[in-house]
Parts: structure tokens; sequence; C-alpha cells
């Protein structure tokens, strides 16, 4: 079996080139163990697009079976996160208007209120954001009124995650990522109400931005997985403004890694008119050595690390090694916020 088959069957999918793919390629795909193929969609997270996708394809009909039931699984799985969705947006709407503070609603949760497809994707938690000085505020509301209860660490950019059974996790940001950029003040500007709330989400050209910071930055250590990927594609429409969009990844000191992000993404969306034109042999690369590691390496704990080393040393920029030297010299830099009452 050719490591990377299932990766580039999954790409042709969401891409919507099914047709166009090698006979062989297929073959070998879909001859791939079920279990390789669990550990291809955790490396690429975007088991719920391509179900949708392969339903919605001539290739569905080979497709091994336990292979269409762990898609139709995850699936099932979105449905039911999603189900959770609505009463936990009113209770966050009702906090904001109780505390007096604005709340920006994130990434997956932010999509699904505007999505016209149910459970497009999966989503395992809201991100919502905050200024800094109401973010511990937001955080002690969730504990001591909603019965949230926090795990015991956080990163940098936001409060420890609250989990409460029964719902989706809820994390409170007091920046987008790890290191502050010039997003954190922008995602404001030209916020959108959440009709019938006090919630706020980014603006179109807000939320494509966050989608290449998140992918590039956020999940430095899975960069360009194909679930980031195809998030950005999905961000771009007509309302993003290009000019700002060039504009601000000319200006970012991660521009390399974001130009690749965006550039990669046209794959999804070829509409997209900024990006390195030589992205995509950089995001392959980083592919072909994260699934060579999954095809070979079963034990979970040691294959993610290598994976995670693999795909750093595959972009060959010395960049993308400083987050992970800064994290062995450093640690972990937790946000932190005043104590407060509320």
């Amino acid at each position: 079996m050719r490591s990377t088959a299932p990766y580039d069957v999954m790409v042709a999918l969401l891409a919507g080139h099914a047709e166009q793919t090698p006979a062989s390629t297929v073959t070998r795909a879909f001859a791939a163990p079920v279990a390789f193929w669990q550990r291809a969609l955790v490396l690429e997270a975007c088991a719920v697009q391509l179900d949708r996708a392969l339903r919605a394809s001539p290739l569905e009909p080979l497709a091994p079976s336990p292979l269409r039931r762990l898609l139709r699984d995850a699936t099932a799985r979105a449905v039911r996160q999603t189900l959770t969705l609505p009463g936990q947006l009113t209770e966050l709407a009702n906090a904001a208007r109780e505390l007096g503070i604005r709340i920006m609603v994130l990434k997956g949760a932010a999509r699904a209120l505007k999505a016209t497809i149910p459970a497009a994707r999966s989503m395992s938690d809201i991100d919502v954001l905050t200024a800094p000085h109401d973010a511990g505020r937001l955080h002690q509301f969730l504990r001591h009124r909603l019965g949230y209860e926090p795990l015991s660490a956080a990163p940098e950019h936001h409060l420890p995650t609250l989990m409460r059974p029964g719902t989706l996790a809820i994390e409170v940001h007091v920046r987008l990522g790890p290191r502050p950029t010039g997003l954190d003040t922008r995602i404001w500007r030209e916020a959108r109400g959440v009709n019938g709330t006090d919630l706020v989400v980014p603006s179109p050209t807000s939320t494509l931005l966050h989608a290449l910071e998140h992918g590039a930055l956020v999940h430095w250590g899975v960069r360009y997985r194909v679930r980031d990927l195809h998030d950005v594609a999905d961000a771009w429409s007509t309302d993003v403004d290009p000019a700002e969009v060039a504009g601000y990844l000319r200006g970012h000191p991660q521009r390399a890694a974001l130009a690749t992000m965006i550039g990669g993404a046209r794959c999804f969306a070829p509409d997209i008119p900024a990006g390195r034109p030589s992205a995509w042999r950089t995001i392959r690369r980083v592919a072909t050595s994260r699934h060579f590691v999954a095809a070979h390496v079963a034990h979970g704990v040691f294959a993610t690390s290598l994976c995670i080393a693999g795909g750093l040393l595959a972009e060959a920029s010395p960049r993308a090694l400083l987050r992970p030297a800064r994290l062995a010299l450093f640690g972990v830099n937790q946000a932190r916020v005043a104590p407060t009452e509320v």
C-alpha cells in the first residue's frame, strides 16, 4: 500500500476531482486497512466533510463498507454535538447580557450559526473571545452559575477549558493564538451581531484571517492538515476583502506559513486569488511525511510525536521549528487573568 493513497483520495473528493483520480490510486486507497484510514482521518480531521463528499461521488460504491461506516459514525457524532449548541449559545448570550460584556463566537460554532448544512464538520468545543479584562468574569460565571468544571491547565491564549456532562466544552479566549498578532484587534472591527442574541461573530474578512492563523499558528504541530485548509476555503467569499488579506499577509511575521495555507486552500476554492504558487508542493511534502508515519507506526502517542516531528522537518522552514524549540526551553506560559467576583 502506498501510504499517501488515502490522503490523495481525501483531497480529490473534497476538491470535487474524484473522477480525475487515477484508478490505481483509488484501488490502493480503498484497499488500505480501516485502522490506517482511522489514523489518517485523525491526522486530517475531515471525516464529516469526507462523508458528505463521498456520498455525492461516483466513488462511493467502491469504498469498503467499514470505511463508509466509519464516516457515517463521524457524521452522527457531529449531529449529536450540534444538538447541544443552541442551548449553550443561549446561555452565553444570557451571560453577555448579565455581565454587560461582548462575547464573540469563533470557529466551528460561528460557522454553525450560519450553516445551511447542519453538522457540516465535527466540533469538539465552543470557542469564544472576550476582552482580556472580561475573560475571568465570564469564566467564573460559567463555572459558578452554570456548572462547568475547568481542566487543570491551559495554553497561552485561552483560560482552562470548561467541561460539563452532556455538552460541548467551552474555551474562553483572551487572544486568538499563542502569540499576539494584529488580528487580536482587527477581529473586533465590523463584528456582526447574531440575530436574537447578545453575541457577535467576526466579519467575513476576519473569519478568513482567523482560519489562516488558527490553522498555521495554533495548529502548528499539524500545520496544513486538510480540515484547516478546507476551513480557509470555506471562509472565502465575495464579502472578503482580497486587498486587505494580501496586505495583512505581507506584514505578518509568519507570512510564509500563511501564504502557504491560503495557497493550499485554492485546491478547494479556486477563486482564492492569494497564496504561494508552490504551496501545494510544500503541503504535499508535509502530508507525505505524516502519512508515512501513520501507515507504519501503530502506537498512538509515539506515532503522534513522530508525525509532528516529521511534518515540521518536511516543511523545511527554520521558523516552523521555533515553536517546539521555545516550548522545550520555556514550556507553556499559561493564560492568566486577575481573580474576579461574579
